[in-house]
């Protein structure tokens, strides 16, 4: 384990409102009376049952083991629940949990445009939309605020969740096309150009079943966005606190090779990636086989490197700092 601090102890590191102390509550009641199920599984990437435990818990105090493998140093949750759980989890707890509100809000949908315009961009600079009208899918869109700058660019767009809330207000509100339904039950002859996973992928438990799926609603010469929180980018996304990055809907926790290699195995190559991550696959079925390293040392070294360097972040010592200052003001003014 990288620290105590990982340990199991159900205490959560942020201050949750009531709706997330009542999810919270809701999921450990699901847990105890054994309605949520979990499941053993090796690693993802490269079948081994070898691997170093990380972590107990996530950043909710919720049970949540993450692993590392020491064949080829992917970390995965395992135990982790199974889909029929994750599927009651996701329509009941999961964005109570993790937004703090029972409904969506305009807040949330605009938080995904914005998001929206930063994917258009980056797709735009490695794969032309201007000047075309794509069929774009994505998958787990939410209220589908990341569509609506596609569907501003001239593009068809179709948004596919199990979230039914958050999709009816997308489809009302705005006048979306969403859908409740998952990739694999969507019509068969539908296919896109550009399907798009934003902070979705590293929900999915069967990632070899969803890039077959993918690939037969994919376009000649489509492609496959993804975009996850890279777990080499900790020290800039999450303030250095790893287990800030933890959240028990995460199933896996990819670097730029970890997720290159399983989509490399599954025929797609890479296009453009970084650390961050953001990625564009290419369907590709003659690909050359690429050797990919064993991170087990550079990602646990980097993890702990971070662990021991979190109480020196400059994020930290402002809010305490502040912390302070609000302390001094009040007793000057009091």
């Amino acid at each position: 384990m990288l620290s105590s601090r990982f340990k199991n102890d159900g205490k959560s590191i942020y201050k949750l409102n009531e709706i997330q102390l009542q999810a919270k509550a809701d999921i450990e009641l699901k847990i105890e009376k054994e309605q949520y199920k979990f499941e053993e599984i090796n690693c993802s990437s490269c079948g081994s049952k070898s691997y170093e435990l990380l972590a107990e818990k996530d950043r909710y105090g919720l049970k949540y083991y993450t692993r590392i493998c020491k064949d080829c140093g992917f970390v995965y949750v395992s135990p982790r629940m199974t889909e029929e759980s994750y599927a009651e989890f996701y329509n009941n707890e999961y964005r109570k949990l993790y937004v703090g509100e029972n409904i969506a809000s305009e807040k949330f949908y605009e938080d995904q445009v914005f998001r929206g315009k930063r994917i258009f961009q980056f797709i735009n600079s490695h794969y032309e939309l201007n000047n075309k009208k794509l069929d774009i899918l994505e998958v787990g869109c939410g209220a589908g605020g990341i569509l609506s700058v596609f569907k501003e660019n001239g593009h068809n767009i179709t948004g596919i969740d199990l979230g039914e809330e958050y999709l009816n207000y997308g489809k009302e509100k705005h006048k979306l096309n969403l859908i409740k339904t998952s990739l694999k039950d969507i019509d068969e002859n539908y296919k896109a150009d550009i399907i798009i996973y934003s902070h979705v992928f590293e929900h999915i438990l069967n990632l070899e079943k969803e890039l077959n799926t993918i690939k037969e609603h994919l376009k000649e010469n489509g492609i496959i966005y993804i975009e996850v929180p890279g777990i080499k980018y900790v020290h800039k996304t999450y303030e250095m606190n790893f287990l800030k990055y933890l959240q028990n809907a995460h199933v896996y926790h990819f670097s730029l090779n970890s997720l290159s290699r399983i989509l490399q195995k599954n025929n797609f190559n890479l296009v453009y990636g970084d650390e961050q991550i953001r990625t564009i696959f290419k369907l590709k079925i003659d690909i050359e086989d690429k050797v990919f390293k064993n991170e087990y040392s550079t990602v646990l070294e980097y993890l702990t490197k971070i662990e021991k360097m979190r109480v020196f972040n400059i994020f930290r010592f402002k809010k305490i700092r502040w912390k302070i200052k609000k302390l001094f003001l009040k007793l000057i003014f009091k």
